[in-house]
């Protein structure tokens, strides 16, 4: 603790997925703009950085990332609030960040690898998030996270829909939704991918030219574009 000016408060940065343009997830995050934010929604308890110390690859947490138990960290994976899957977690990884955001964003890939959070047509979410001291910007925890690709509690399952999968045009998230779901009411007639090398500026335009009517970009937080989905 510190005496002088309280206790040390650590914070969870914010990440997610999202539709392009439809949600804060264009490249924010699941809880959208973590800035300067030091609500309880994003504020680590103590109890949970000494949990976070004992967290490994394997482990789930709940769709928020942050359980809103402040004496839990990850959570048993057959609980129906378990979402993600931790793939890889590394501590004092010696990064500084700043306003919720690392100005490095290589360091994100070298942990988590170049496909994080991308967004891959038949593959489920990938995301990182960190939980770092506010006042120091000191990083203690770097950890990159998989979504179960299994249905929530509405039936929808977080895998990017791929050629022939099923959306919801109600959704801000890339959800696939089993095709005799009411809600089911836009279909992916084809899913075009970019090679990895063109990510930072691949052909748009030439990637709609096939799509017949309406079209969404997989645009992710990096300012990536990983494909085009042709919908109908």
């Amino acid at each position: 603790m510190n005496t002088t000016f309280g206790p040390i408060r650590r914070l969870l940065a914010v990440g997610g997925i999202g539709l392009a343009g439809a949600f804060a997830l264009t490249g924010c995050g699941i809880l959208e703009d973590a800035g300067s934010d030091t609500t309880d929604s994003t504020e680590v308890s103590g109890d949970q950085v000494d949990a976070a110390a004992e967290a490994a690859a394997g482990d789930c947490l709940p769709y928020e990332v942050l359980s809103d138990d402040p004496a839990v960290f990850e959570v048993d994976c057959a609980d129906p609030t378990a979402f993600w899957s931790i793939t890889n977690i590394v501590a004092d990884p010696g990064i500084t960040a700043s306003g919720g955001d690392i100005a490095d964003t290589q360091a994100i890939h070298d942990t988590c690898g170049e496909e994080v959070g991308a967004y891959l047509p038949g593959k489920p979410w990938t995301d990182w998030n960190m939980i770092y001291d506010m006042t120091t910007g000191n990083v203690d925890y770097l950890f990159c996270i998989e979504a179960l690709a299994q249905p929530n509690a509405e039936g929808k399952t977080p895998v990017t829909p791929d050629t022939g999968s099923c959306m919801s045009s109600a959704d801000t998230e890339w959800y696939q939704v089993d095709c005799a779901d009411a809600a089911a009411d836009t279909t992916v007639t084809e899913a075009i991918t970019f090679e990895t090398a063109d990510w930072a500026a691949p052909d748009v335009e030439g990637a709609i030219a096939n799509c017949t009517t309406s079209y969404y970009e997989l645009s992710d937080q990096f300012g990536r574009t990983t494909g085009v989905l042709c919908i109908e």
